[in-house]
């Protein structure tokens, strides 16, 4: 049988109105007052953390239970992983930018673009790690917000035909403690990187190419360009917008640069980690705001909708990640704050925004 010292039971009654308490299976188990709780468990977390010992707040048969266990190790990541990826992701993406500024078609268009290419290719590369870095900085900003600690991104190399990578995960070293730390977390990164897209789409617009439509019709027929396999729909109206403003003669269409597609790579990876599935960043918001029983009925819609919008890969892995369930905050029962709740809407405009679907295609 688990020992605690005596300290650990006086730091919980200073807390926090005990009802009633027990020591089951080597765990200590309290039944608290119904009271303010977030504040309290902040400061005895705090406390208990070095001690070695871990608070969990659960919402029980309509009582709050509080349980402290023993602090598990920490696990040690390591580092030659992170350099391992990113390695490789900087190589498939780089092999994605070297498929798209290859064309013969700039060199059509711009006779200076083949003295250039290395450039070009670089900006491409350059813009990928924007979008996906200023998004996992999101991440590390919240977790620097909360005293929280995580390891670097470990970047996942992709397929060309969406970039080369598929974003990049940061493990949880330190538990998220409350609902506003586990929403913080989730909606900085999106957030971000849904900027940070928006910026390198209107770059590369800019260094896009207008050609007649007719033009175009004969270069897909001749296998000589392509269309994307999707298209984001802020990609959609941005491009629209810029297409109209700049005053472009009709029957023109626009030839994207790959900055641009940089950019639809943003908006792709921002749908998919907008939606409230599992353990993605929207579902990290949605546990936060939903708590455990709506998030799993979010999570089965998301999934609907990654099989129907044609992503059933993501889908599969997602729903892999789904069964090993949310483990919530330790602190699960008191609620976000109010500001919090709000900006659930931001994160369902972001990812209607970027909604994608790879069973139609646009040019």
């Amino acid at each position: 049988m688990e020992a605690f010292p005596l300290a650990v039971d006086e730091l919980v009654r200073r807390h926090f109105s005990v009802v009633d308490w027990k020591v089951h299976y080597g765990v200590l188990h309290y039944v608290v007052a119904d009271e303010d709780t977030k504040l309290r468990f902040l400061r005895l977390y705090s406390e208990l953390e070095g001690m070695g010992y871990l608070p969990v707040l659960r919402m029980e048969g309509g009582r709050k239970v509080l349980r402290v266990f023993k602090s598990p190790p920490r696990r040690r990541h390591k580092a030659a992983w992170n350099v391992v990826l990113l390695a490789a992701a900087l190589a498939t993406i780089s092999f994605a930018g070297y498929l798209f500024t290859a064309s013969s078609i700039y060199d059509v268009l711009d006779p200076a673009f083949s003295a250039y290419r290395p450039l070009h290719l670089a900006a491409y590369v350059a813009s990928i790690f924007f979008v996906l870095g200023i998004h996992e900085m999101g991440h590390k900003l919240a977790c620097l917000k909360h005293g929280l600690k995580s390891t670097p991104p470990y970047f996942i190399p992709g397929p060309p035909e969406i970039g080369g990578c598929m974003g990049a995960v940061m493990i949880q070293e330190t538990p998220i403690i409350n609902r506003d730390q586990l929403f913080d977390l989730g909606i900085l990164g999106p957030l971000l990187g849904f900027s940070a897209s928006i910026l390198v789409t209107l770059l590369g617009f800019s260094m896009s190419y207008l050609v007649p439509y007719d033009l175009v019709a004969s270069w897909l027929e001749q296998g000589l360009i392509g269309i994307l396999p999707a298209e984001p729909l802020l990609f959609t109206l941005m491009r629209e917008a810029v297409v109209g403003i700049g005053g472009v003669p009709p029957g023109h269409v626009m030839l994207i640069h790959p900055v641009a597609f940089a950019g639809w790579v943003g908006m792709l990876v921002t749908f998919l980690n907008t939606l409230p599935a599992g353990q993605l960043d929207g579902g990290h918001v949605a546990r936060a705001i939903l708590g455990g029983r709506r998030h799993l009925y979010a999570s089965i819609a998301a999934l609907i909708v990654m099989v129907l919008t044609g992503f059933v890969f993501m889908a599969l892995v997602a729903f892999f990640v789904f069964f090993r369930g949310h483990p919530g905050p330790l602190d699960d029962v008191s609620p976000p704050s109010t500001a919090r709740k709000a900006l659930l809407f931001l994160l369902l405009a972001m990812c209607g925004l970027c909604f994608t679907s790879i069973t139609f295609a646009v040019i």
